[in-house]
């Protein structure tokens, strides 16, 4: 199943005033800077947990879907699924009706309850991922790992050295973030 990046989130999960207050800035001289190491800090939290924080849009094509069955989608958490299309073998695209599927949000999952006749060559499912639409939606321990990688990284501006290896990122954030991790079991 491959999975498509829509769009980016519309916040960030650690607000930049949120960020300059936890590394102590009163100016803002420096708020590209900041501002750009609260994005890395987050890509580095979502891939590491293999989830997403705030909200993005994607879209994932499923080859092969009939009625009854339930597709996992491969972004984590669920907030929507904003369209179904059952794709032809001609490439014509016909949206799906609501009621035709079943969103799980809980398993991250959508079940079809009605396939269209003839069935289609290819599904594409557009969704919604994220706790919520702003940073207070994200779990604070999440939150809080975003603005520790801020600090290293703001302090750290080259990799810091422990014992001649260099050091990823401050001690504990991974242990913050542990309870929200996916596992994969492929």
């Amino acid at each position: 199943m491959r999975r498509e990046y829509l769009a980016g989130p519309a916040v960030e999960p650690v607000l930049l005033a949120e960020a300059k207050a936890h590394l102590r800035l009163d100016t803002d001289d420096e708020d590209d800077l900041v501002g750009a190491l609260v994005v890395a800090a987050r890509v580095a939290v979502e891939s590491e947990m293999r989830a997403v924080t705030v909200a993005q849009d994607w879209r994932t094509a499923v080859e092969a879907w009939r009625a009854g069955e339930a597709v996992a989608l491969p972004v984590l958490p669920l907030l929507a699924v904003t369209e179904i299309r059952a794709i032809g073998a001609d490439g014509a695209a016909s949206a799906i009706p609501a009621e035709d599927y079943l969103v799980q949000p809980a398993e991250g999952a959508v079940r079809l309850l009605r396939e269209p006749h003839p069935p289609p060559w290819r599904w594409e499912i557009d969704f919604t991922a994220g706790w919520g639409t702003s940073g207070v939606d994200v779990p604070q321990p999440i939150r809080l790992a975003i603005r520790m990688l801020v600090a290293h990284w703001y302090e750290n501006r080259s990799p810091a050295m422990s014992s001649d290896r260099p050091v990823e990122g401050p001690a504990g954030w991974r242990a913050l973030i542990a309870p929200y991790r996916r596992m994969r079991l492929w």
